[in-house]
């Protein structure tokens, strides 16, 4: 892990650096940056105010994310493949194609959020706030919906078969 600075990592990123793998960011407030087709690959973000960017592409995979604000973010085919998220506010940010599978989305911020066609294979949702998202064409196979606020979540074209939604049990087959 390489500890950086708010400072630190601005410079790199006006330096046209792509690549923050394995880095330690904590206490930043990054509104509104443009960080497409950054590498975060098991980085740990913690106390990061990324409210607003542009994450396009950005890549995730297997970091750490604790207390981030992804609010109203720029996610679209981004990649939180295995990562884990902890107090993390995705509210109405814009997740279109993005990659989760495996991610630990437990108790995250989830309103209004755009997730279709979202890959959510195997990643854990259980007591997630999805109220109001927009869950159209995502794969949820193996997901684990349990106690998640699906309040006005929209599901058009998503198989629920495969889906844990309450105490473990499995989602029956036109029950929603």
């Amino acid at each position: 892990m390489v500890l950086m600075t708010r400072e630190d990592f601005l410079q790199k990123v006006q330096e046209g650096c792509k690549d923050f793998r394995g880095i330690l960011l904590s206490d930043a407030i990054l509104v509104g940056l443009d960080l497409r087709l950054t590498n975060f690959s098991r980085a740990q973000l913690s106390n990061v105010d990324l409210l607003g960017a542009n994450l396009t592409c950005v890549v995730f995979r297997e970091a750490k994310l604790t207390r981030v604000n992804l609010r109203s973010a720029h996610l679209f085919r981004a990649n939180f493949v295995k990562a884990t998220c902890s107090q993390v506010d995705f509210s109405c940010a814009n997740l279109h194609g993005a990659f989760l599978q495996g991610a630990n989305l437990a108790g995250v911020e989830m309103p209004a959020a755009h997730l279709a066609h979202a890959d959510l294979r195997d990643a854990n949702l259980a007591r997630a706030n999805l109220q109001g998202a927009n869950l159209t064409g995502a794969d949820l196979e193996r997901a684990n919906l349990s106690h998640a606020n699906l309040k006005e979540t929209i599901l058009t074209g998503v198989d629920l078969d495969r889906t844990s939604l309450r105490s473990g049990r499995k989602k029956q087959p036109h029950a929603l």
